[in-house]
C-alpha cells in the first residue's frame, strides 16, 4: 500500500509488489487502487467498514481500553489513499474511522496528488555540480549571491562560494 501511494510522488519507482506486508486491514487497499474509478468508493466504504475489526493484530487496537492516552482510532491510509485517487467520498465522508478533515485540508489548499516535478519553476532548486534541468539564469543562495545563466545539460558550477556546496534557485527564462 505504502509503496503505492509514493509511486504517485516519486518517479522512476520499481513496480510495487502485489502483497502487503502487512496483510490485515492493508490488503483490502490493493484492490481499491487497482479498481476502475468508479468502484474505488464503494470498495473504501467496505474498507472503512472492516477498518477497526481488522486492526485487530495492530499495537493500537483497543488501546482505549488500556489506559493508556487515547486520541481515537483513525484510517490514515483511506484518507491518503482517497485524496490520492480523487475518490469522491461523498458516500463515506460520516464513516466512523474516516479523517475527513485531513482530505477537505488537501483539497482546500490544492496539494498535489501525483508527481509532475518535484518544484514549480519558481522553486527549482539543484546543487553545485548537477546537471541543469532548465536554461535560464539561476542564483546561487550563497553568501554573497551570485546571478549566472546556465543551459539546459550544463554542469550548474559556483565560484568563490563560501559554503561547501552551492545551491542554486531558478529565476526565469530571461
Amino acid at each position: 500500500m505504502l509503496e503505492r501511494l509514493l509511486a504517485s510522488y516519486v518517479p522512476n519507482r520499481s513496480a510495487p509488489p502485489g502483497e502487503c506486508t502487512r496483510h490485515l486491514p492493508y490488503y483490502k487497499t490493493l484492490k481499491i487502487f487497482a479498481a476502475p474509478k468508479e468502484s474505488r468508493a464503494v470498495l473504501m466504504k467496505e474498507y472503512l467498514a472492516d477498518w477497526y475489526e481488522a486492526s485487530r493484530r495492530e499495537v493500537y487496537y483497543e488501546s482505549h481500553k488500556r489506559g493508556e492516552i487515547f486520541t481515537g482510532y483513525w484510517s490514515w491510509e483511506s484518507a491518503a489513499i482517497t485524496f490520492i485517487l480523487d475518490i469522491d467520498d461523498s458516500s463515506y465522508r460520516d464513516m466512523m474511522f474516516y479523517p475527513i478533515d485531513l482530505v477537505d485540508y488537501a483539497r482546500s489548499v490544492n496539494a498535489p496528488r501525483s508527481f509532475v516535478e518535484p518544484y514549480s519553476e519558481s522553486e527549482l532548486r539543484e546543487k553545485s555540480g548537477e546537471i541543469c534541468p532548465l536554461g535560464g539564469v539561476w542564483e546561487s543562495l550563497d553568501i554573497p549571491p551570485q546571478r549566472k545563466r546556465f543551459e539546459k545539460g550544463d554542469v550548474m558550477q559556483a565560484t568563490e562560494a563560501a559554503y561547501g556546496i552551492t545551491v542554486w534557485r531558478y529565476l526565469g527564462a530571461s
